[in-house]
């Protein structure tokens, strides 16, 4: 081969269609990119009226960030938003949590806390009265009493919180050891060191009570409650029980599974929760053949409520127990949690839910119990000593 051959030359051209090229290519990639970007948003935002919300938000936002003259936090802000959104459904069962509440709200949903196993009230004096200290609790292991009186905190006073401003100061020391000044005579603290830490919390205690009747206290129907309410009737039969009391009394509710096991367990063949979607479409959970099968009273008062109340409903349309005690307020709706992007979360009525005869408690205001008792002024548990007489056939 010539080496002096002369190679060919590319138009002159060339290099500029492929440049003309590279550039539109990159344009319709922006132009592509902004277009689904738009599109994502647009959707995310749930389309124009989604899309005009959000803008009016950032306008409220910017309009207080471009002119407030004083101090605010952004955050506060937000949450505030989000809780007014919620709350203006005009739905009481309905809500917003902060990312922190929302944490509190999975512990409590697992039947655990964050703390030491105390429950306080405020003095005059400024101090914390323990009102009550869980058994098997870091309080309880370190020695504190009920009548003693929290004064500070790892050296600090605490007269100036409320309530709740100690209990978040002590939950923000999860996993170490605090130091708390107690006074336990109105002279000088004395410190005692405690374990602050994540508590599981038992929903189910029980005991045989007048020899032969079982007596089950269920104080929610959280995570753990279905098998414990099982477990409990299961050796209170083995210790000889020949009738049932369950009381319900205080008991906020909790998840439908947990009641779903505790009622299969009582009560026999049929329908044990009707659960309606937006359309009006119904879910039938049915219970089996196997049931349990004496006299049995369910204790309820103002206080029993969702879960707790739908258990006493089932249990006397069955013809199942004796309801004994005060009406109960009426909740008919279920909730859906919905965790959001930052950790917060709204927990929402999303379904209705009915008796096993169809009754929704939310429109009839509860339950009237069978015998209605109340608690007088005496101090004794008129509405337990009722339940057990019933059962007892007294």
């Amino acid at each position: 081969m010539d080496n002096n051959e002369k190679k060919p030359r590319r138009p002159v051209f060339d290099k500029r269609v492929r440049l003309s090229r590279v550039i539109l290519a990159c344009v319709i990639c922006v132009v592509a990119a902004a277009a689904v970007t738009a599109i994502l948003i647009y959707g995310r935002l749930g389309g124009r009226a989604g899309f005009k919300s959000a803008e009016k938000y950032l306008a409220v936002q910017n309009a207080i960030a471009d002119n407030y003259i004083g101090d605010y936090d952004t955050a506060s802000l937000q949450n505030a938003a989000a809780s007014a959104m919620v709350k203006s459904l005009g739905d009481k069962w309905s809500y917003y949590m902060t990312p922190d509440e929302y944490e509190a709200y999975k512990l409590s949903s697992a039947n655990e806390y964050q703390g030491i196993g105390v429950t306080i009230s405020k003095e005059d004096s400024g101090g914390f009265k323990i009102t009550s200290v869980m058994a098997d609790t870091p309080a309880s292991a370190a020695g504190l009493k009920e009548g003693w009186v929290i004064m500070t905190v790892d050296g600090e006073d605490v007269s100036n919180q409320t309530v709740d401003g100690l209990r978040e100061l002590i939950q923000s020391k999860i996993d170490s050891k605090i130091a708390l000044g107690v006074s336990t005579d109105g002279g000088k603290p004395t410190t005692y060191t405690v374990d602050c830490s994540v508590i599981y919390n038992d929903p189910v205690t029980y005991e045989l009570k007048d020899g032969a009747v079982g007596y089950i206290k269920i104080a929610n129907f959280e995570a753990g409650s279905g098998d414990a309410v099982k477990k409990a009737i299961d050796e209170l039969l083995s210790q000889g029980a020949k009738s049932m009391v369950f009381d319900l009394r205080n008991n906020p509710g909790g998840m439908l599974s947990e009641l779903i096991k505790a009622l299969d367990y009582i009560l026999p063949e049929g329908d044990l929760f009707v659960s309606v979607d937006q359309s009006g479409k119904e879910t039938v959970t049915k219970s089996d053949n196997v049931c349990l099968q004496m006299k049995m009273s369910v204790l309820v008062n103002e206080n029993t409520y969702s879960a707790a109340e739908y258990f006493a409903a089932a249990l006397k349309e069955y013809n199942w127990a004796t309801v004994v005690g005060s009406a109960t307020t009426g909740k008919g709706r279920s909730q859906t949690t919905i965790e959001l992007s930052d950790g917060s979360a709204v927990h929402i009525s999303s379904r209705k839910y009915l008796t096993p005869k169809r009754v929704d408690l939310a429109q009839t205001g509860g339950i009237t119990p069978d015998v209605v008792v109340d608690m007088g002024d005496t101090g004794d548990d008129m509405q337990l000593y009722k339940a057990i007489d019933l059962v007892k056939g007294a």
